[in-house]
């Protein structure tokens, strides 16, 4: 049972959050040590890429909701586990780093390269800030 890394609307205070129902036993703030944050309207999208730090959280889910709470994630980054290479989102392990410098394996969601193009990058790989600037471009949601 894996740890998550979020970067976007699943990270507290952002919209999607409520789909971890309650089951968040610990959040850790976190990076991810190589990837590029995209706008792709009103959610961020994470492309495994160069060497650039994306800002995040590590969510420890309680064990007795970890089925619930992953077919739920899975659900929304339309990701389908029995068939990967048709999902919006794959959902993959690597290691993240919490603040303090530790390694971690955790669930990340990265988006595949093609469905970036024509998106624009995130200044900062940091969503929370980004969509607080109302620097959203909302006309790029796909």
């Amino acid at each position: 049972m894996l740890p998550f890394f979020v970067y976007g609307t699943l990270l507290p205070g952002q919209r999607n959050h409520h789909v971890w129902q309650g089951a968040v036993v610990q959040q850790v703030a976190a990076v991810f040590p190589n990837g590029r944050l995209y706008d792709m309207g009103t959610f961020p999208m994470l492309i495994e890429v160069g060497k650039r730090v994306v800002r995040g959280m590590v969510l420890t889910i309680d064990s007795a909701h970890y089925v619930a709470v992953l077919a739920a994630v899975d659900q929304l980054e339309g990701h389908d586990p029995d068939a990967p290479e048709r999902s919006f989102y794959l959902r993959a392990q690597r290691t993240v780093y919490l603040s303090h410098g530790e390694p971690v394996t955790a669930w990340v969601y990265l988006g595949q390269p093609v469905l970036v193009a024509g998106h624009h990058p995130i200044p900062h790989n940091n969503w929370p800030d980004y969509a607080a600037g109302g620097l959203l471009r909302r006309g790029n949601s796909v």
